[in-house]
């Protein structure tokens, strides 16, 4: 299904609709403003100069619902993402919507009309939950949006994908009566599109539940990429994302947000822009090969008796060539892909079958034979090992901390040298952040 083409709102309109959406969030003076932006579209940009760690917004969603993914329990309430105990009997809303509710949500009314909606569609199946049915929770909630909250959510970008039409096949066999008039879907399409193009995974934790949530925020996303972005967010529940800077952002400079992982290499981060975003990034970090002398692309040098790294010769292009910084030997990318195809297969199947001391023996004593300590996908092995020793509980020996906190070292300094400043991940590894 092809877009629905919409009138073209102006720069200054959806400003003023962000202002209504902010509500009481919405500071007096404001240190942002929404403008014409050279990088795409529409920007979010400094109008004053900003220090480092300092608020930049605070903001609710336009709209959210549970990502029904593998890794998330469907027995969570879709509105205040409770974990819901006891059997379906139990959990699923006892009008015969289908939709888990928690008892406290049904007393609110807040659920009435999406439970009206739902029961109007008629579930096919209402002793269970369905993930796909599920999943669209956050796409029928578009009905329930004001008149200028509607408008808001129609002038956010919204890319095209095949593919993104399949969620709503998918949800349409859950229903007797699922929509099929043209406009509907045509709504539903856009908006599907709006997530895919402009979501964050939010996070929710209620009394020790956490999950992930998807989240639209119409402010946060307008801010437009950079692969070293200024500013860092965090969630403080699941509809209020947290927007600072992670370093000083001068007047007039535009306030940037990374749609990647920071500790990507460039090929990973293009290849990820390219395919989901559908832009080329053209960031300083982007044309730099060294990225900043942290080398996160590097793999060893294969000639006989060199023991130095290659890097890619040059960045603007997908798949160029790439050299070695000692021996200056030109290798093409064909070859040095199936090199970290060969380190990303192998570190990946470890992080998913070792326990945290077999990770580290095999990050300490192993990958040095095939892979530089700057590869990325190294890295993300060691801030593996950051995440499972602080995120479950369990009894480490001394030894194993030491290592933890090297590497933990090792990834700020690589932060460090990006520019990255207090970026999300720092905050999330120095435990600033839960």
């Amino acid at each position: 299904m092809a877009l629905k083409d919409h009138k073209s709102i102006p720069t200054a309109e959806v400003a003023r609709l962000i202002d209504l959406h902010l509500g009481e969030l919405r500071e007096e003076n404001p240190n942002w403003q929404v403008i014409d932006s050279p990088i795409s579209g529409r920007g979010v940009f400094a109008r004053r100069d900003i220090k480092r760690g300092e608020l930049i917004f605070r903001e609710h969603t336009l709209l959210n619902g549970p990502t029904a993914s593998k890794d998330t329990l469907l027995n969570t309430c879709i509105l205040c993402f409770r974990l819901l105990e006891g059997d379906m009997k139990q959990v699923l809303c006892p009008a015969g919507c289908s939709l888990p509710v928690c008892v406290a949500c049904q007393q609110t009314g807040e659920h009435d009309k999406e439970c009206k909606l739902f029961r109007y569609w008629v579930p096919k199946d209402t002793t269970r939950i369905n993930p796909f049915s599920l999943r669209i929770v956050s796409v029928m909630r578009c009905f329930l949006l004001t008149r200028e909250k509607r408008k808001l959510l129609l002038a956010m970008q919204a890319n095209s994908d095949k593919y993104y039409m399949r969620e709503l096949e998918r949800a349409s066999e859950c229903f007797e009566n699922f929509p099929k008039d043209k406009e509907t879907l045509g709504f539903f399409y856009r908006t599907v599109s709006v997530y895919n193009t402009n979501a964050f995974e939010g996070r929710s934790n209620v009394d020790g539940h956490e999950t992930s949530v998807r989240a639209l925020f119409a402010l946060a996303g307008l801010m437009n990429h950079n692969c070293t972005a200024n500013s860092s967010h965090h969630f403080d529940d699941a509809r209020t994302i947290v927007v600072m800077a992670a370093r000083d952002i001068a007047q007039g400079e535009e306030i940037t947000a990374t749609y990647t992982k920071i500790l990507w290499n460039t090929f990973a981060r293009q290849l990820f822009l390219r395919g989901t975003k559908h832009f080329i990034c053209e960031c300083k970090r982007c044309l730099d090969p060294t990225e900043n002398g942290t080398y996160l692309s590097a793999l060893f040098c294969r000639e006989q008796g060199c023991k130095g790294i290659v890097i890619p010769v040059q960045s603007k292009i997908l798949q160029p060539d790439w050299r070695c910084t000692s021996c200056e030997t030109v290798a093409p990318h064909a070859k040095m892909a199936r090199y970290q195809d060969f380190a990303l297969n192998t570190i990946n199947n470890r992080i998913n079958t070792s326990t945290v001391h077999e990770l580290i023996t095999f990050i300490n004593e192993m990958c040095p034979r095939f892979c530089p300590p700057s590869n990325y996908v190294l890295v993300e092995a060691k801030l593996n090992v950051i995440w499972r020793m602080s995120r479950f509980k369990g009894e480490f020996s001394e030894e194993e901390m030491q290592h933890r906190d090297r590497y933990r070292d090792e990834i700020l300094e690589i932060m460090e040298k990006l520019g990255a400043g207090d970026c999300t991940l720092k905050k999330l590894i120095t435990n600033e952040i839960p």
